[in-house]
Parts: structure tokens; C-alpha cells; sequence
């Protein structure tokens, strides 16, 4: 938000819906309830244009595994959460499943 133009609010009106919307429920020929469906729409649109399915997601990767070499045997498993302040990854782990090794730096980094 801090690169949209500022704009003059009215004394009253939400700074916020101005920014957002362009106008609130103060305007002149607004409700409230067309503030509040605005607002509404504006986070389903937000929230598809994540491509996230929902508040948890996972993601599958392969790699070689250090312990054993085999290629394309090491599974780095990740998870990501959708908080408030946007995706956090949530944790994972790495398995082979040639050599059913756990990597060590599994449980301290990322894959």
C-alpha cells in the first residue's frame, strides 16, 4: 500500500476503505453493508490470487540423497501455513527411500 498515490480522505471517513476501495461507507450513496460485500471481495480475491487451496499446504521434492548417492531417491517433504502476515513455511523433513536415511540438516533447515 505504501506506493498508491495519497488521496484526500474526509474527516470521519475510513482511511482505510479510501485506500483500498476508493471510498466507504460514508460517501455520499453508500452503505454499509456495500462497504463490508467490498471488503469482502477484495480478500476472496486476494486469496485466489495465491494459489493456495487453503490455510495449509504441501510440496513434494527429490533429490539425490547424501548418505547413499541414489539420484532422485531423497523425498524433501515441505509445509506452508497461511497466517495473517502471508505464507510461512510450517515445517517438513527429508527421507530416502533407497536408504531410509534421515538427513541431520532436516530438522534444522529448509529442503
Amino acid at each position: 500500500m505504501g506506493d498508491l498515490p495519497r488521496r484526500k480522505v474526509p474527516l470521519g471517513h475510513s482511511i482505510p476503505a479510501h485506500r483500498v476501495l476508493g471510498w466507504c461507507s460514508h460517501c455520499p450513496n453508500r452503505s454499509l453493508a456495500e462497504e463490508v460485500a467490498a471488503w469482502q471481495l477484495d480478500a476472496q480475491e486476494r486469496h485466489e490470487a495465491d494459489d493456495v487451496p487453503g490455510p495449509l499446504s504441501s510440496s513434494v521434492g527429490w533429490q539425490s540423497c547424501p548418505e547413499c548417492g541414489e539420484a532422485e531417491s531423497l523425498s524433501v517433504v515441505e509445509f506452508t501455513v497461511r497466517t495473517a502476515t502471508g505464507l510461512k513455511r510450517a515445517g517438513g523433513w527429508k527421507f530416502c527411500v533407497h536408504c531410509e536415511a534421515i538427513p541431520q540438516e532436516a530438522a534444522h533447515a529448509g529442503p
